[in-house]
């Protein structure tokens, strides 16, 4: 069993907080962090024992969308097409609700910025994301 009703929704939903992306497009609300959802539902996710390992061995790409506009998404690597579609899709369907977004994956160390802007030309967003990263550490 995926999702219980009461934590699936629909897909490409927005959901301010942590949720898990499922390959479908429908997303798992994860209640809390990450971490505590995964030793709580190991039916769900049998054999994982943290994020990383549920984006690797599942598939789910781990979004956490936080106040002020911003957003986080994990995904295996930017060379999973699947993946990378799958982010920019749920990205581009919801740019009412977020300016400013980091892209991680869980092959490489680094990460990619991204706006609303990237998404104004088809396809643009998915080149970003598959292109070169950011390194180092993020500042305000």
């Amino acid at each position: 069993m995926i999702g219980a009703a009461s934590d699936v929704r629909p897909r490409f939903t927005w959901v301010r907080g942590a949720i898990w992306l499922l390959p479908s497009g429908t997303s798992i609300v994860v209640p809390g962090f990450h971490d505590d959802w995964i030793r709580g539902n190991q039916d769900r996710v049998p054999g994982c024992a943290n994020v990383c390992d549920v984006v690797l061995k599942m598939g789910w790409l781990s979004i956490v969308a936080y106040a002020e506009g911003y957003v986080e998404a994990m995904i295996p690597s930017r060379s999973d097409y699947r993946a990378v579609s799958l982010c920019a899709e749920y990205l581009r369907r919801n740019q009412d609700h977020w300016r400013n977004a980091l892209v991680m994956t869980m092959d490489e160390e680094g990460y990619i910025r991204l706006t609303t802007e990237d998404f104004l030309e088809a396809k643009v967003a998915e080149s970003r994301i598959r292109g070169a990263f950011t390194r180092g550490t993020l500042s305000s």
